[in-house]
């Protein structure tokens, strides 16, 4: 039922607007973005690779910002993201562009870095234990975190900025169709 609903609203979505257009400069600094790390790596210096960089990212988040959580922990991984971003930046890849698994993993790094700051600044602000959330510090849950959203968002500094948002009343007929389904 969901699902019809959402491709009738992605559908009328599409029919009341154009088509985006591309911009050329727009692709040539993407374009210049993603070749930086075979650049780096010609340019002689022994860069560090993309396993290495995500390897660690994955330690990091396991190890301060798994399961059980505390404050201390999370704060010591949002400061350890920032390294691995400067890290990120630096990565060197070889071979050329047809399956290259080492320059997918270079490509997804920053993306995999804003994931993961955005799971540990939100576990930050949440000051409770609900479900998969388990804070050390905060073992109870609240009922006010039932009444919002916690919002990440690029601020106009470019940094991640964290803001709740009330969750919205819902609406009578989703409603009924969560009470259909009981």
């Amino acid at each position: 039922m969901f699902g019809k609903r959402a491709g009738e609203n992605a559908a009328k979505f599409a029919k009341e607007r154009a088509a985006g257009q591309i911009r050329a400069d727009q692709v040539a600094a993407a374009t210049k973005t993603l070749l930086e790390p075979f650049n780096r790596a010609a340019a002689g210096a022994a860069p560090e690779g993309a396993y290495q960089v995500q390897y660690d990212l994955q330690d990091m988040m396991q190890a301060k910002v798994g399961i059980v959580r505390n404050e201390k922990d999370m704060m010591a991984a949002v400061e350890g993201i920032e390294v691995l971003k400067q890290r990120a930046a630096k990565v060197g890849v070889v071979g050329n562009r047809e399956y290259n698994p080492g320059w997918h993993t270079a490509m997804d790094l920053p993306n995999l870095l804003i994931c993961s700051e955005a799971v540990a600044r939100s576990a930050i602000e949440r000051r409770e234990s609900r479900g998969g959330h388990f804070r050390e510090d905060f073992e109870q849950k609240d009922p006010n975190y039932a009444t919002f959203n916690i919002i990440c968002r690029k601020g106009p500094d470019g940094r991640m900025q964290i803001q709740r948002r009330p969750i919205p009343e819902i609406r009578d007929d989703l409603k009924q169709v969560i009470e259909e389904n009981k």
